[in-house]
């Protein structure tokens, strides 16, 4: 081999190698914090002209038959020192309008059973698309990349996902007596939220062991005004308790695969339309009847 040829494959397998390396730096340097700086940039660069949206949704499957349509007003403000969007949703079920407001500090809702106006400390962010929000470095963990459907997505591990997601409504498992795990998964490419996965371990009333997967999917994503918007939202819920017979197991896969599962599809979403300050003021939420008051719409 002529020296001249020497010397071009020798650039050559340098050439490789820093590309490995530059590889390899990259998928080393990945952090959880820096996936959450990323959604964050993302998300602020997208909504930077967006002041307030009003989303159209329909519900579907599920404990979902039971509602109508639900329209949710989003508004952008100062809260401390920190930009939030204020979060109304109203949602129609068994013919009343439910009504749920996030201040950007308290929760206002009516409470189902008495009526009465109910307000409680918010936690956390009640905003999928927003979930960075509820995010703390020190208590995520980056776990590499996963092919999942929509695409290449980053990993992460919760410590707490009730601080991230919420806990869930749920009566099958004594208060106090469960413990949870969460993931995450973040679009590789924009940084969009793609999935989340709890995992909530514990005993019923009954004493029974109990285990509680809840799983989310943001889907089809659109360009509203510049900013990525989900328009469609999957949440599966499978409940498994191994101390049953393997008739109730199926028994309870059985009821779970019609009640478990609900899908929000977005059918409009609107921005800038100048929407009021009212609309998320929770201290104009009115008692209502309760819900065993309500007739049941004939049909």
């Amino acid at each position: 081999m002529s020296k001249r040829a020497k010397k071009k494959t020798a650039i050559g397998i340098i050439s490789v190698g820093v590309i490995v390396l530059l590889s390899a730096s990259s998928l080393w340097g990945m952090t959880a914090k820096k996936v959450i700086e990323n959604m964050e940039q993302a998300c602020k660069k997208q909504t930077k002209d967006i002041e307030d949206m009003t989303i159209f949704n329909k519900l579907a499957g599920g404990m979902a038959m039971l509602a109508g349509e639900s329209i949710t007003y989003q508004k952008r403000a100062r809260i401390d020192g920190k930009t939030i969007y204020k979060i109304r949703n109203e949602t129609k079920i068994m013919g009343k309008t439910m009504v749920t407001i996030y201040d950007g500090i308290y929760n206002w809702s009516i409470d189902p059973a008495s009526g009465e106006v109910k307000k409680k400390k918010a936690e956390f962010t009640p905003d999928p698309t927003r979930l960075w929000r509820n995010l703390k470095p020190s208590e995520t963990h980056y776990l590499g990349t996963e092919e999942i459907e929509g695409g290449k997505a980053h990993l992460l591990k919760i410590d707490n996902p009730f601080k991230v997601v919420g806990k869930p409504s749920t009566k099958a498992l004594q208060e106090g007596e469960s413990s949870a795990e969460g993931k995450i998964w973040v679009n590789a490419g924009n940084w969009t939220l793609m999935r989340t996965l709890m995992v909530i371990s514990g005993k019923s009333k009954e004493g029974k062991e109990t285990i509680i997967k809840i799983n989310m999917e943001l889907k089809d994503y659109r360009s509203v005004n510049g900013m990525l918007f989900p328009y469609r939202m999957t949440t599966t819920t499978e409940i498994d308790m191994p101390g049953l017979s393997e008739e109730e197991k199926q028994m309870m896969q059985s009821f779970m695969g019609v009640m478990g599962s609900y899908e929000i599809i977005t059918t409009d979403v609107k921005v800038n339309n100048g929407l009021s300050d009212d609309l998320f003021d929770g201290t104009k939420l009115k008692p209502g009847k309760s819900m065993f008051q309500i007739p049941m719409p004939q049909s």
